[in-house]
């Protein structure tokens, strides 16, 4: 009998296939959980913007007469204000199409006078520059 030590050619490739399959599946998972967690983190943070978005002209219809609410159609940049919509809604990188009224939400573009003596109906859909996309449609009314 040969007394054999060491190991021979054919088991060192053996293994070191064996450990870079091993080491592809793990990263090939490692990518994909992280990928999945920036898109979730992406799309939460859309629902913030539209909850911030939302708190704001809410805040305004009801602490005023009536208010301005201005929108930027090339741009997709939306503002408030009182005697003029001065105050940006949606943060960089995040653009916006809005509906609004006060029985039926329609499409507008430029300035448009809100009376918060009536219910407004808006639909809100933010974009991000990932192309990700949230909607929300909600009616904001004094009590």
């Amino acid at each position: 009998m040969k007394n054999e030590k060491g190991l021979s050619l054919i088991e060192v490739l053996v293994t070191i296939a064996i450990l870079t399959l091993a080491t592809t599946i793990i990263y090939s998972v490692l990518f994909g959980f992280n990928r999945n967690y920036q898109q979730l983190s992406e799309k939460n943070n859309l629902d913030q913007a539209a909850n911030i978005m939302l708190a704001s002209i809410k805040q305004h219809h009801l602490n005023n007469a009536e208010y301005i609410l201005s929108y930027d159609k090339v741009h997709k940049r939306l503002s408030i204000g009182q005697s003029g919509s001065t105050q940006p809604l949606n943060e960089q990188g995040i653009s916006v199409e809005i509906k609004a009224g006060n029985n039926n939400p329609i499409p507008f573009e430029g300035e448009k006078v809100i009376p918060s003596h009536a219910p407004l109906i808006i639909d809100l859909k933010l974009i991000n520059k990932q192309g990700q996309s949230y909607e929300i449609e909600t009616i904001i009314k004094r009590y």
